[in-house]
């Protein structure tokens, strides 16, 4: 009894672990980065949603700032305990900012938080500047903020609360970018072990404490780091997770990491200890001394990395056994441990309780009191095995006598929601880019005033739910979908396998209420945490379902809704993201996927379902003519569905700031040859039995435009062509071919679409901090008394800006290709090979033919790993194979440099589909557009070309390669661009 006193009064103190909390931050970061890291303010719904709805007993509030000068500003009002600094902020070179923060405010903590992958050397300058605590890097994943402070908080903490028998794990490794993967993992792992307990607990305070009792995470980079970690912490540490390259007397030691094994092992003999490395040889040493390794070229290292953390550090579940390794049975949960005890066999519960795994299980619960009464079992302290189950089972019946089981949560179900106007999260982690983007803007026109700014037409956003990022690790992990993914690479094997799969039972309930109330079809859209982002938006890279939601049956509505939304978690494991993220330097294993469920935004026209019109807006213009600038930026305008416009397709391009300027096209009968001529939309008759599939395309249908005068959807867009005076006229009640050409809107303004654009292009603008591309859809009612309304579906930041120096163009070396309308900037120097379509035997009626062709030796060089410059005719990527190569982005992974050729029968626009730029100027690739009967600027040497030896070639298209590489060369300031021979 003596013993439990002792207990009592030992833990007594336990109120006084965590002093230190961050509650509050200092952001600096422009109006969209802050948005991104607070979820709009909303870090308590983060906190309470990514961390297995803790209650968490003080929320962090984050005050953002945009300069040094708000920040001294902001710095004297209040005291702050954490500064996070964005990486495009500072001058990266000087630090100057930073040192000015640090050299006033010494004891704050300074975070520096980057989007980019930092260098070797940027690193090594980080750390020898003092004035940055630690770098962190963000991959669009917002739980490394929470990480963030949570790790802040523990390296505070870490040296009193040990003393009170509070564990910690150490994560020893000197990259940025792969700690910031790892420290949620880990903070996730160690939080969600006290779910249990805060749901289960008397009252709220009992569950604060076992939040404040768990395991704290503490990182090293370099070995002197780390062993003064060790020493200090040995008899309070879990467990190390180490790279084995890294820094050790100053200098980056390869075999640091099995050094600082050795060490420990001779320190400590019976603890786990993880290596990690890219170099496999490594594999054998970690062998020699007896400590677990990971490959960290592994597809499945961060799902290893967790499994390893669950079985080694008491986190997953207990699993009984044999003394030989034999597994009796599992406890998930202590419930279920208690119950399995009072049945084991003999032999197996001596085993487990004299090696002391009780108490370890129990510890990495944070459950303290149990885990020291369980502490080194001593078999001479019982008569019997029976008497040591009794002592276990007697504690364990105290632990439960404090605690209350089955505490019900109180669950507002989806269906009583308020679903009218609502942007809804079903499960919990990250709303991924695109949804966060939605988010972001609607939140934006309310606070601007955009709904009702406008006569006769709404802004809104369309009603969205959002399955968040959780929900599809989970539907990994439940369905055994990790190995799956890693040893496969057949779409449609994938597919099916996904579709066979099962959702969360909760999501399928969510899913079921939504289809019951939504009539109208449903577009369901990726979310991932790297699309959209900065600098790698995957713009087009996943796939996107339209749900009909038109059968009868809301059985068969329901399997039609929860199939796409399973093929789009499909689509991350796809031969394009794998490849997409590969030359993006990333592991597609880094990607979790959100979806996306949204009104899709139109009106119903017999069995057609579209919109009037559908745009995109960039608030930046690649291709300007006089009087246009690059500032001013561009718009695409499209009849139907966007896919046009997305896809590359004929639509209607102009600046915003110059709306009324005609086209460049050579007379009447041009326009009419080339203007949009058929448009998309939705069959909802052919596609209400549909049968999903990996292909996305099933329930598109391409009609002419005079079904759109049919269904009177013209008179806000269309124009008449008259034969007989070869004129346009802009009306559509004149007998004749009908024209998309906006001429209504335009030039005469009968809707304020351009105004519009402007004010939520500068809006995007402003709180991005960069250059902004939106997509929108207009819906204008049958039913004339109804108000027309602009729809707000998207927004991403464009990746320009980086032309931050001027390229040199020597015009006096040998040309291979000179172009004046580019893309890019900077020097290309390291490509051997170039794909190319033979121009003697190029006929556009081959072009799917040839997009394949172009596949087969993209695949070559993507089994040897390197890269190319592709030169083809006509727009490059686009859907319609009229207009040029139908290339899939797998089809053309390999490619470094494009360049679009025009032939005397072929001269399209240059490729604007959007997710086609964004993705080219994302993965820092150069792009030429050669102008036909342009000599003066534009040309390129075919007979030079075809005068090489051709390493492999098909019917249609040949691969060059040779010795000494291609010289190319772009100025991203003019937008001309050489490639040299």
């Amino acid at each position: 009894m003596k013993r439990f006193v002792d207990l009592k009064t030992r833990f007594s103190s336990v109120h006084d672990l965590m002093k230190f909390r961050v509650t509050e931050i200092l952001l600096v970061s422009t109006p969209y980065d802050g948005f991104v890291l607070e979820e709009d303010g909303q870090l308590s719904e983060q906190i309470y949603n990514q961390f297995a709805d803790l209650s968490i007993p003080i929320i962090p509030r984050i005050h953002r700032v945009t300069c040094l000068e708000e920040a001294f500003a902001e710095l004297q009002t209040r005291t702050f305990h954490l500064i996070i600094t964005m990486s495009r902020i500072s001058d990266m070179s000087s630090f100057e900012f930073e040192k000015a923060l640090k050299d006033s405010y010494p004891d704050i903590p300074i975070v520096m938080l980057s989007y980019d992958r930092l260098t070797a050397g940027m690193i090594a300058r980080i750390r020898k500047n003092t004035c940055i605590n630690r770098v962190f890097y963000w991959s669009g994943d917002s739980k490394i903020l929470l990480a963030i402070i949570k790790y802040i908080e523990d390296r505070h903490n870490v040296e009193a609360d040990s003393k009170q028998g509070v564990q910690a794990i150490l994560l020893v490794d000197d990259s940025p970018v792969y700690y910031s993967q790892i420290l949620p993992i880990i903070y996730t792992e160690i939080l969600t072990q006290t779910r249990y307990l805060v749901t289960h607990a008397m009252n709220i305070s009992h569950g604060l404490l076992r939040v404040r009792l768990r395991p704290k995470i503490l990182l090293a980079e370099t070995y002197e780091e780390a062993m003064e970690i060790i020493t200090q912490y040995r008899h309070s540490l879990l467990g190390v997770i180490s790279d084995v390259k890294f820094p050790k007397d100053g200098e980056m030691n390869p075999s640091a990491g099995i050094e600082l094994a050795r060490t420990v092992r001779q320190m400590i003999t019976d603890f786990p200890f993880l290596l990690q490395s890219e170099e496999m040889e490594n594999a054998a040493k970690a062998k020699e001394i007896n400590v677990h390794f990971l490959d960290k070229n592994s597809p499945n290292l961060l799902h290893d990395l967790r499994t390893f953390i669950l079985t080694n550090y008491g986190f997953g579940s207990f699993v009984f056994k044999y003394p030989d390794g034999r597994i009796i049975a599992e406890a998930t949960d202590i419930t279920d441990l208690e119950r399995i005890i009072r049945d084991l066999p003999d032999e197996s519960l001596y085993y487990h309780a004299v090696n002391n795994h009780f108490s370890r299980w129990f510890r990495a619960r944070t459950e303290f009191e149990v885990a020291e009464k369980l502490r080194y079992i001593d078999a001479a302290d019982f008569l019997n095995i029976s008497d040591i189950r009794t002592y276990i089972l007697e504690v364990l019946k105290a632990y439960f006598q404090r605690y209350q089981s089955g505490v019900i949560l109180d669950f507002e179900s989806l269906s009583q929601k308020n679903l009218e106007n609502a942007f809804i999260k079903l499960g919990s982690g990250s709303l991924g880019g695109k949804a966060r983007g939605i988010a972001f803007i609607n939140s934006l026109i309310t606070k601007a005033h955009l709904a009702d700014k406008y006569e006769d037409i709404k802004v809104k956003v369309p009603r969205s739910f959002v399955i968040c990022s959780e929900v599809f690790e989970q539907f990994l992990e439940n369905n055994n979908l990790y190995d799956f993914t890693a040893n496969t690479n057949d779409e449609e094997e994938i597919a099916r396998k996904f579709l066979d799969a099962e959702l969360p039972v909760v999501i399928q309930k969510n899913l079921y209420v939504l289809i019951e109330y939504i009539k109208c079809p449903l577009a369901v859209r990726s979310s991932s945490i790297l699309e959209d982002s900065r600098v790698l938006p995957f713009a087009g890279i996943y796939k996107t379902y339209v749900v009909p939601n038109s059968h009868n049956d809301p059985a068969i509505r329901f399997k039609q809704l929860s199939d796409a939304v399973k093929l789009v978690f499909a689509s991350v494991f796809y031969a394009s993201p794998r490849q997409y993220a590969q030359n993006a330097d990333i592991r597609i294993e880094e990607e979790k996927m959100a979806v996306l469920i949204q009104e899709l935004v139109g009106e119903r026209y017999e069995d057609l379902y579209y919109p009037v019109i559908s745009g995109v807006a960039q608030s930046y213009n690649f291709y300007p003519y006089y009087p246009m600038k690059p500032e001013e930026g561009t718009v695409s305008l499209a009849l139907g569905l966007g896919k046009a416009i997305v896809e590359g397709e004929r639509v209607y391009r102009f600046s915003p700031a110059h709306p009324k300027m005609n086209l460049l096209y050579a007379s009447p009968e041009d326009y009419l040859k080339k203007s949009q001529n058929t448009f998309y939309a939705i069959n909802l008759a052919a596609s209400s039995d549909i049968t999903l599939c990996a292909n996305d395309n099933y329930s598109y249908e391409k009609v002419p435009i005079s079904r759109a005068d049919k269904d009177n959807t013209l008179e806000y867009i269309g124009s008449t062509y008259s034969s007989e005076n070869n004129c346009i006229y802009d009306n559509v009640t004149l007998k004749g071919p009908k024209l998309v050409t906006f001429s209504p809107i335009l030039k005469y303004n009968r809707l304020p679409l351009i105004n519009i654009i402007k004010d939520l292009l500068r809006l995007g603008k402003q709180s991005f901090g960069a250059d902004v591309e939106i997509e929108f859809a207009v819906n204008i009612p049958k039913d004339k008394n109804k108000p027309k309304e602009f729809y707000f579906l998207q927004i991403r930041p464009m990746v320009v800006g980086r032309e931050a120096f001027e390229v040199s163009l020597d015009v006096q070396q040998e040309i291979l290709c000179s172009s004046h309308r580019t893309i890019g900037n900077g020097f290309y120097q390291n490509i051997h090979d170039i794909i190319f379509v033979n121009p003697k035997t190029f006929e556009l009626k081959d072009s799917v033919q040839i997009a394949c062709e172009i596949g087969e030796l993209n695949n070559v060089l993507y089994k040897e790993g390197r890269r190319c410059i592709l030169i083809g005719f006509g727009r490059v990527g686009t859907s319609d194979r009229w207009l040029g190569i139908p290339l899939a982005w797998s089809q053309m992974s390999q490619t470094q440099i494009i360049v679009e050729v025009d032939t005397m029968e072929l001269q399209p626009e240059p490729s604007l589909g959007s997710h086609f730029f964004h993705n080219l100027t994302a993965t820092n690739m150069g792009y030429f557009h050669i102008q036909y009967n342009n000599e003066s600027e534009d040309r390129i040497d075919w007979n030079w070309l075809l005068s090489q030896p051709v390493l492999q070639q098909t019917e249609h298209v040949m691969l060059i390669r040779r010795d000494e590489p291609f010289l190319v060369k772009i100025d991203g300031r003019s937008f001309k661009g050489i490639i040299y021979k």
